[in-house]
């Protein structure tokens, strides 16, 4: 005997609702369907994920290029992919902030002027990040990708470039608090500066090693 969708309302004769996808049964909202719900999360955050998380710190260019291509089921889209790695920077800086009280070692930078200055840009770096990117991608797309993309697909793209910096500061932060270096203070923003700086050229390379290679090794 058919059910009805508690979503869409459809009839359903099977274990998923034709119409919404929807499972048939639903269970009511418990604690141990809560912990089902987190521990399927971490177990099942998709192969995308990860492969794209790799990808993206070993060859940033094949990442892009293959997504440019067409071929974005075995990656995560971009602007989830951001927004999750911005969540997990934001509660490391949280927790690193919490348990390491460290104090503000900042001082005055050719690049910011004022220690306050560089103090806000850190707190604030995810939202920062967010209002830069469509600027980067659009000088980007001015100076580098014009004819061969257009500003949306680099503008997509970048939010797989911008995940790198919160990947990089991520590893940074929980490196230094578990060995107990100092992460405030100026030395490290110049070591991050002069890294992503580093792989932000080798990431150009990367890209267009992988159209170079394409032309002459077409598939």
């Amino acid at each position: 005997m058919p059910i009805t969708c508690l979503n869409c309302n459809a009839p359903v004769n099977e274990s998923y609702c034709s119409r919404c996808g929807q499972k048939a049964e639903v269970k009511r909202l418990t604690w141990h369907s809560l912990g089902e719900e987190v521990f399927h999360f971490f177990t099942h955050i998709e192969k995308g994920f990860l492969k794209t998380t790799g990808q993206l710190i070993i060859h940033p260019g094949k990442l892009c290029k293959s997504y440019l291509d067409g071929k974005r089921k075995a990656y995560h889209k971009p602007v989830s992919f951001l927004l999750i790695w911005i969540t997990i920077y934001l509660f490391t800086w949280y927790l690193a902030d919490h348990f390491t009280h460290f104090e503000n070692r900042y001082t005055s930078t050719l690049v910011t002027w004022d220690a306050s200055t560089l103090n806000f840009i850190q707190k604030y770096r995810s939202l920062i990040d967010i209002l830069v990117l469509p600027v980067t991608a659009l000088i980007n797309w001015l100076i580098l990708a014009r004819p061969k993309l257009n500003y949306v697909e680099v503008f997509c793209v970048s939010f797989y470039l911008f995940s790198f910096t919160f990947i990089f500061h991520i590893t940074h932060i929980t490196i230094t608090s578990f060995l107990g270096i100092h992460y405030k203070e100026n030395t490290g923003e110049y070591i991050g500066a002069i890294f992503l700086a580093i792989w932000a050229f080798y990431a150009c390379y990367d890209f267009i090693s992988c159209i170079i290679s394409h032309f002459l090794f077409p598939n």
